[in-house]
C-alpha cells in the first residue's frame, strides 16, 4: 500500500518546482504554448494521483487539501493550476463515488495512480446539459460530438466527457464516459478537441442501478450531488 502524503508534502513539491514554472510562464504567455514541461515535472512527483486514496495506490489527499495546493501552484503559473484543477475534479468525482456509493471505479483509480494518467475534462463544452449525441447500437452506444474546450488536452490520456441519449421513455439522458485520447486519428490534441466521431462500448445500466456502476447516467440538466460534495469519508 502507498503511504499517505500530507498537505505539507504537496505544497513542498509545488514550492520546489514553482520557481521554474514561474520562469517558463512568461514564454508560455507570449507564444500561447502548452505547459508541457510543467506536466512532466509534476508527473515525476506523482502529482496526478495525489487525490487517489492511499488504499488504491495514490497520495490520499482530500479535496480541500488539493484546493489549497492548487492555490499555491497558481502563484507560480496560473495556467498550470487551472489545467490541473480540471484533472483534479475528474479524479475526485470517482473517489467520492468509491467512498460514498461503493461504485466499481477501483480499477480506474488504480490505473490513474499506477500510470499517472492525465484526465481531460470537457465541462467547458458540456456543463450540466451535456453536448454531443449518443445513438444506441449493439453492445453500447455510438458517440458523435464536438468538444471545443478541454484543459490539459495536449498532455491528456483520457477524455472524460459526456453525450446525450434521447431515451424514448425518459427523454434526454446524459451518459458520462472516458475516451482514450489516442484512440483514433481524429483526436488531435491542441488546446481544443475538433469535431469527431467515436464508437466506445458503453454498457448502460438502468438508472436504478447507475449508482453501483462505473458509468454515470443522469437526466439532462440535473446537477449530480457528487459534483458539489467533498470527497471526505462520512463519519
Amino acid at each position: 500500500m502507498a503511504e499517505s502524503r500530507s498537505l505539507d508534502h504537496w505544497i513542498s513539491v509545488v514550492r520546489q518546482l514553482g520557481p521554474s514554472f514561474a520562469a517558463r510562464a512568461v514564454g508560455h504567455d507570449a507564444d500561447d504554448s502548452f505547459v508541457a514541461d510543467n506536466y512532466k515535472d509534476l508527473r515525476a512527483h506523482e502529482f496526478f494521483s495525489a487525490g487517489v486514496p492511499v488504499e488504491l495506490g495514490g497520495g490520499g489527499a482530500m479535496q480541500a487539501e488539493l484546493a489549497d495546493v492548487l492555490s499555491v501552484l497558481a502563484t507560480y503559473c496560473a495556467s498550470t493550476a487551472l489545467a490541473i484543477s480540471m484533472h483534479t475534479h475528474q479524479v475526485m468525482i470517482p473517489v467520492w463515488r468509491w467512498r460514498n456509493q461503493g461504485a466499481p471505479v477501483e480499477p480506474f483509480l488504480r490505473r490513474v495512480a499506477a500510470e499517472q494518467l492525465v484526465l481531460v475534462s470537457t465541462g467547458g463544452s458540456d456543463w450540466v446539459a451535456g453536448s454531443g449525441t449518443a445513438e444506441k447500437v449493439d453492445g453500447g452506444y455510438r458517440i458523435t460530438g464536438r468538444k471545443i474546450f478541454g484543459s490539459g488536452a495536449p498532455a491528456g490520456d483520457l477524455l472524460m466527457t459526456m453525450a446525450v441519449y434521447d431515451d424514448p421513455k425518459d427523454g434526454p439522458t446524459v451518459l458520462h464516459f472516458a475516451v482514450p485520447l489516442n484512440a483514433r486519428p481524429p483526436w488531435r490534441c491542441r488546446s481544443s478537441i475538433p469535431s469527431t466521431s467515436v464508437s466506445p462500448k458503453l454498457r448502460a445500466p438502468s438508472r436504478s442501478r447507475s449508482r453501483r456502476s462505473g458509468a454515470t447516467i443522469r437526466p439532462s440538466s440535473v446537477w449530480p450531488a457528487r459534483w458539489r460534495t467533498s470527497s471526505r469519508p462520512r463519519d
